[in-house]
């Protein structure tokens, strides 16, 4: 099913897009658009729910996703209560790739997010991002076939840093060297006193480099940042039936934390694991997830109360003659903690 389990593609992206991307679309199209057939539009009402009461149903997000029909997002609308009772807009190229995002307030439309594409990358060549009318970031890819060779970020048209990539012959990242015009000794903590105070700021690490294993059928990435000797090594295994990966994250050759993912056609196992001395487990976080339940799991060394706590939602689904679903409700302890509701337009 097309979008099944979006939302964890970004658990996969650092093999693929190691590059920054100021626009994460697998952050804002919604993961509830998987779908069988040629829809036109589904509009997806994601709402909590209190003591059964349908009085007290309160509607958490409004979700109004366009579809052409070869199956591609043409448009979404999405609401939040969180976000001041304003709609964002969101537009797509015919490659689905996002170039405009707006915030629509009662009459009052604003763009806060442009993109431009010239050619067939999902990278685009300029971004540009406005949280008023004083202040607009801007980001400028440059390319070499089809490459990201070099982005610049600037601030009110101001150069405040840039990154260069370089790559090996297969076209996979091997480096990522970030400047910023004001910290040339890379210092990850910069503190400036003045008489209008003392400033911190903060900055990434400046070189980072790539390593790409094969062993069977697992793909291997390294992730190095040798400055502060830290080391992030990404194993994944994929076939027809399923999806395996293995992230690690060392200190120093010290194993921090382990997450490790499989991902079915509808069933996901996510395990955190948190490491203390001599490789001991101080804690772990447990995600299981199918159509109908979701287990979590979690255990903390850092908390007062250090037993394991289990949490079971169940859930049920009805679905429409097309067999797409358009409702789910969820039950914690047999009661109605949230339902996600879909009306589904067909061509």
């Amino acid at each position: 099913m097309r979008y099944l389990l979006l939302i964890f593609i970004l658990l996969f992206n650092g093999l693929v897009f190691s590059q920054n991307n100021k626009i994460e679309k697998e952050r804002i199209i919604p993961s509830d658009i998987d779908f069988k057939g040629h829809v036109r539009k589904i509009t997806i009402r994601s709402l909590m729910l209190y003591r059964m009461s349908e009085k007290n149903d309160s509607i958490r997000s409004v979700s109004e996703v366009y579809f052409s029909k070869n199956g591609k997002i043409q448009s979404l609308f999405l609401y939040d209560k969180f976000t001041k009772d304003s709609w964002r807009k969101v537009e797509f190229d015919v490659l689905e790739r996002i170039t405009t995002i707006t915030r629509i307030n009662d009459s009052v439309k604003f763009d806060i997010v442009n993109q431009y594409f010239s050619n067939n990358s999902e990278f685009p060549d300029s971004t540009k991002t406005f949280s008023n009318k004083n202040y607009k970031e801007k980001y400028i890819n440059r390319f070499t076939k089809n490459l990201v060779t070099k982005q610049e970020r600037y601030v009110n048209d101001v150069l405040q840093d840039f990154r260069v990539y370089k790559y090996n012959d297969q076209n996979q990242l091997i480096e990522d060297l970030y400047t910023n015009p004001e910290n040339e000794k890379g210092e990850r903590l910069v503190i400036n006193e003045s008489g209008k105070g003392t400033k911190l700021s903060f900055y990434p690490e400046k070189q980072t480099l790539y390593e790409y294993m094969k062993n069977k059928d697992t793909t291997i990435v390294v992730k190095i940042s040798p400055r502060y000797s830290h080391k992030e090594v990404t194993k994944k295994l994929k076939n027809k039936e399923f999806e395996i990966t293995i992230e690690e994250k060392y200190n120093k050759d010290f194993l921090e934390s382990t997450v490790r993912t499989w991902i079915s056609k509808d069933s996901l196992s996510r395990c955190n694991y948190i490491y203390g001395v001599k490789g001991k487990i101080r804690s772990y976080y447990k995600t299981f997830k199918n159509p109908k339940k979701i287990i979590y799991i979690s255990k903390s060394d850092f908390s007062d109360d250090d037993q394991e706590k289990v949490i079971t939602h169940t859930g049920e689904i009805v679905y429409d003659k097309f067999k797409n679903w358009i409702k789910k409700t969820y039950f914690k302890e047999g009661v109605i903690e949230s339902r996600i509701e879909r009306e589904i337009d067909y061509y």
